[in-house]
């Protein structure tokens, strides 16, 4: 910069156009929610939008303010604010549900572990296989066409290995 140029002043860009934020209408919706109501408004928009699938929040985020037409990052620091927890909140309950999950179906897996450490056997068996690696194990599950957790694979591949090196 040399000797006589002048720093713009705040907020005006060097073209002499502002840089503040142009106001935008909230909707009234909007300023009268509470975070928490919002953020059950997100959870029913994910669970009538994307129903059985896994997506990254920030998707489902975006999609829910695109659908209710609001461009977030131009709204009002207060009314950023509340997006934020709203957000946060519907996060935290969907990993929450996902979790549940989870371990809901592990504990579906558990009770046929029995079951499927049997037919993994008689899979080894059959395949003349005195001792199953993981690549094995894994055949067996996509011949059987079953979709198992990795926690289950790990668990047939464990039980089955000492029932055959044990003989049973």
């Amino acid at each position: 910069m040399s000797e006589g140029d002048e720093l713009p002043e705040e907020g005006i860009s060097p073209s002499g156009e502002g840089t503040e934020r142009e106001e935008v209408d909230v909707p009234k919706w909007l300023k009268t929610s509470t975070p928490e109501e919002i953020a059950v408004e997100i959870l029913e928009f994910k669970k009538r939008e994307f129903p059985e699938e896994e997506h990254f929040f920030h998707s489902i985020s975006h999609y829910y303010w695109s659908d209710k037409g609001i461009e977030k990052y131009q709204m009002p620091s207060d009314i950023q604010m509340k997006i934020e927890k709203a957000e946060m909140l519907a996060e935290r309950e969907i990993r929450r549900d996902e979790e549940n999950q989870r371990k809901e179906r592990l504990k579906k897996e558990k009770e046929e572990l029995p079951s499927l450490v049997s037919q993994c056997v008689d899979f080894a068996r059959m395949n003349n296989l005195k001792r199953l690696t993981l690549s094995d194990v894994d055949t067996f599950v996509m011949e059987k066409d079953l979709d198992l957790m990795h926690e289950t694979k790990r668990a047939i591949y464990a039980m089955a290995n000492v029932k055959l090196k044990s003989g049973k």
